[in-house]
């Protein structure tokens, strides 16, 4: 049950993957970026919510995090946490080169401008392998209730938010999220299988 858990995402990973391809310029994507665009009131916190994926600080966050998890001799979570985000990240890498899709342009109002393939979402791979590991670390080694629950509960914020911050910049397509997501889920499910097991 466990590993359904994981294929599942990694079979609709690989089937959105397809649909883009063929595909890259579709309806659904046009219109959910013209709807999210239009929550102009958000626009800080679109902003702060993409921050952890952004130039250096994608490299120093996660280097910070894997040195706060040897410090406080983790030794197995710390193990876990780095083949979750350079797993996740050799991924990412591997399928934009094969899916090769542009990024949103006019009439898309871009307001980051990033380069490179589309699919799958960056940021939102990062943010899994990152913030979807500690969730299920935290909720395994963090012994007292109130700080369990509030860690978890940091992680799954940013792991909302940022999906919605990346089509509101104009940096990515909803399905480029979706598959972000589908990818980040699969990986990380698969790094906890191993991680819970033993």
């Amino acid at each position: 049950m466990r590993w359904l858990r994981v294929a599942l995402p990694a079979g609709a990973f690989v089937a959105l993957a397809v649909v883009v391809a063929i595909w890259p310029d579709n309806a659904l994507d046009r219109a959910a970026t013209e709807t999210l665009q239009r929550a102009t009131a958000l626009d800080g916190v679109f902003f702060v919510a993409s921050w952890f994926g952004n130039h250096v600080i994608d490299l120093i966050v996660p280097a910070v995090l894997f040195a706060g998890l040897l410090a406080l001799r983790w030794w197995r979570e710390a193990a876990a946490f780095a083949v979750s985000v350079i797993g996740t990240a050799m991924l990412d890498t591997v399928t934009k080169w094969i899916v090769d899709r542009p990024r949103p342009g006019s009439p898309v109002h871009v307001l980051y401008h990033v380069t490179g393939s589309s699919y799958p979402s960056g940021h939102v791979t990062q943010y899994s392998a990152m913030f979807g590991v500690l969730a299920v670390i935290a909720a395994h080694r963090i012994a007292r209730p109130w700080p369990r629950r509030t860690a978890v509960a940091a992680c799954a914020i940013l792991l909302v938010a940022v999906g919605p911050s990346r089509i509101y910049m104009g940096a990515h397509w909803l399905t480029d999220v979706i598959g972000g997501y589908l990818l980040g889920l699969a990986w990380v499910g698969t790094v906890t299988n191993f991680y819970k097991t033993r």
